[in-house]
């Protein structure tokens, strides 16, 4: 972890509200066209981060077109703005609010779930750094300058904090850089102050992670993606192939899932997998929008409230509020997007094996 002495040096987050970043005016379609990111940001121990979205922030590439989303699934609650908070170090459990479930179990050897929610950040970060398409190509549906990363979890634990689960995760991942020592934030701190990296704050279960992702991709970018991947844990592959893309009319061949699951003995794979169809999978067969009184409940119980519907949906179609309201139309605007053009390839097919 970071030396005493650099505790000062710590990269700021504001917008601590209880409800989240403040609300903005959302970009136009020419803004959302225009694009400056030809300075790279370095490390610099005394840069607060921007509030996101500010007429004044940063602008947004006509080329961006692809979302990646991580389902957040606990809170990180070390406070970024204490001085002691490069000694948190993420991969201690005791700085996270874990659900009983989640927890390491010495008896058996199990690790702490937070273990795999890092692996989730690092994945997604790594997507846009490092991944094999990382440097924007013409004919290359993934890549760096194409792709905007969302942390997407609300404040499902306002008995314990009023922080987001996608702003938790945010901090963890700076957390994680700043053990590595990078002062500034690393990375994380870099896709964020570019505004590559946004933080959903009100999604309480998965279909809300796909959906309210969606919405602020638009309300951000000035347009809906055309590519999705989905960052979660692998046994909950068919819930958003089979069901929640589907309920919102998303074109099935335009959303990926990255599964990566917690460590887990043979029984605990085949009770994860048996409660996954029960519990997790079964009952959005029966309520594909969450909105009755059993995934409906489980939405207010984490916080969920109607009334922010409205400012979700403010300023798009018609369409996408009613799909708010449980009421699934024909109209959707992102059912029929035209396919991006993609050259076909001269090389060789990829082995498979």
């Amino acid at each position: 972890m970071a030396s005493a002495a650099n505790l000062s040096a710590l990269p700021k987050s504001k917008a601590h509200t209880e409800n989240g970043p403040t609300a903005t005016t959302k970009p136009s379609e020419e803004a959302g066209a225009a694009y400056h990111n030809e300075i790279t940001i370095q490390d610099n121990p005394y840069f607060e981060h921007p509030d996101q979205l500010e007429s004044t922030g940063p602008k947004y590439n006509k080329n961006i077109e692809d979302l990646v989303i991580v389902c957040c699934h606990a809170i990180f609650h070390p406070n970024v703005e204490a001085p002691d908070f490069p000694t948190h170090n993420p991969h201690d459990e005791g700085n996270w609010h874990l659900a009983p479930f989640q927890k390491s179990d010495p008896a058996t050897g199990k690790p702490g779930e937070h273990q795999t929610f890092l692996a989730h950040i690092q994945a997604s970060l790594d997507i846009v750094t490092t991944g094999t398409n990382a440097t924007w190509k013409e004919d290359v549906p993934w890549n760096q300058d194409s792709t905007i990363l969302v942390f997407s979890g609300g404040a499902t634990k306002r008995n314990l904090t009023s922080i987001s689960e996608a702003r938790s995760y945010y901090h963890a991942a700076l957390a994680q850089e700043l053990g590595q020592g990078h002062i500034g934030g690393g990375r994380a701190h870099q896709l964020y102050s570019k505004g590559r990296i946004l933080l959903e704050e009100r999604a309480t279960d998965s279909l809300q992670n796909l959906l309210f992702s969606i919405l602020l991709f638009r309300q951000t970018i000035g347009r809906y993606p055309r590519n999705i991947r989905v960052i979660t844990h692998a046994f909950k592959s068919k819930r958003f192939l089979e069901l929640h893309a589907p309920a919102i009319h998303w074109p099935k061949d335009r959303i990926q899932v990255q599964g990566i699951d917690p460590v887990m003995s043979s029984a605990e794979i085949k009770s994860t997998l048996e409660g996954e169809e029960k519990f997790g999978y079964a009952p959005w067969t029966q309520d594909p929008l969450g909105t009755g009184e059993v995934l409906g409940g489980k939405r207010k119980q984490r916080g969920w409230h109607e009334e922010q519907a409205k400012d979700l949906t403010e300023g798009l179609e018609e369409s996408v509020k009613k799909l708010l309201d449980g009421k699934v139309s024909e109209g959707l605007p992102w059912a029929h997007l035209p396919k991006r053009e993609v050259k076909a390839s001269t090389g060789p097919p990829p082995l498979r094996y």
